[in-house]
């Protein structure tokens, strides 16, 4: 495993430093927490619903947890009073995503004008150059912003998850089919939670080492869905049917997915988004290299066979 000690460089103080963690309840929050939270002593979890709030409570019962609305200014404020550091996730396809980071940008930009804030620590994505995609030009917009602000930051560019190859039902499946969003031919790079977290965790603890930084992060590729599910036929025994859905299918079952509706109950921004996104990467995927992620971990990254091995191993486990 990488080393996550922290420097003597560094001017933390894990007593008495405010860290502030948006979307505290999702996965790149679930990844980064376990590695923070025996040593950061004062944690301000954010969250949106009332069942992200007990399920926090329940989890980190020392940390202060908020329910909050990203998307409005003074809550923004009120989400970084007397913050130290925030490591700002922000939802997927939210409506009007940009605002929301600029938001946080200009309530961070206030609290260091009194001294208080001094670090923002960013969660975008891999090449938000790629402006076809609606929601990589809206990361561009706020990375701009977020290096134009005069503030200490740090830019964490993910690619495409690990974890949304649904593993759990290949193995239940007597005759497991995969369901393809977009053309299984093309190649994309994969990036692990567990590699995330570990950065995540590096960067905050390193603070000044990572100032003015822009980290793309991958774990492994280019892979194609293809070689995937060949990979994951070989480990269960069983030879997985790889089926292509059409364009409406892959638009439908992500915004269900990710809002629990379909296009007639989802803003139009975000299905804009959705769809913008599903057309590209069914022509060119998301690549990029695992060399960042290698040298701040300061070992391989995960491999895709290796998360996979991992996740097979924790489901058998459950069900036993």
């Amino acid at each position: 495993m990488g080393s996550l000690s922290i420097k003597a460089t560094s001017s933390v103080d894990h007593a008495n430093d405010l860290l502030v963690v948006t979307c505290a309840s999702g996965k790149q929050a679930a990844a980064l927490l376990p590695n923070l939270v025996k040593s950061w002593k004062r944690l301000r979890l954010v969250c949106h619903s009332p069942s992200s709030e007990v399920k926090l409570r329940k989890e980190y019962p020392s940390a202060e947890i908020i329910r909050a609305d990203l998307g409005s200014p003074s809550e923004s404020e009120r989400i970084l009073k007397d913050a130290t550091v925030i490591y700002h996730v922000e939802p997927p396809f939210a409506h009007r995503q940009a605002v929301i980071g600029l938001n946080m940008i200009d309530a961070a930009k206030k609290s260091a004008k009194q001294g208080i804030f001094k670090h923002f620590v960013y969660a975008s994505v891999l090449n938000p150059m790629l402006r076809k995609m609606i929601h990589h030009d809206q990361r561009l917009q706020i990375e701009e912003y977020l290096m134009e602000s005069d503030l200490n930051y740090t830019i964490l560019q993910p690619t495409h998850f690990m974890f949304l190859f649904p593993v759990a039902p290949m193995l239940a499946q007597e005759h497991p089919v995969y369901m393809a969003n977009w053309n299984p031919t093309i190649p994309f790079s994969f990036l692990a939670l567990s590699d995330l977290g570990e950065v995540g965790a590096k960067i905050l603890n390193e603070r000044e080492k990572h100032y003015n930084a822009q980290y793309p992060l991958c774990s492994d590729g280019p892979l194609n869905y293809n070689q995937i599910c060949e990979m994951v036929s070989h480990e269960i025994g069983k030879t997985i049917e790889l089926r292509q859905k059409t364009f409406e299918e892959s638009v439908q079952g992500f915004l269900m997915r990710i809002f629990g509706a379909g296009i007639d109950g989802v803003d139009p921004e975000s299905v804009d988004a959705v769809e913008r996104i599903l057309l590209y990467y069914n022509r060119h995927g998301l690549v990029g290299s695992i060399n960042v992620c290698e040298w701040l971990l300061g070992r391989k990254p995960t491999t895709w066979r290796d998360w996979m091995r991992a996740e097979i191993r924790q489901i058998k486990e459950q069900c036993q």
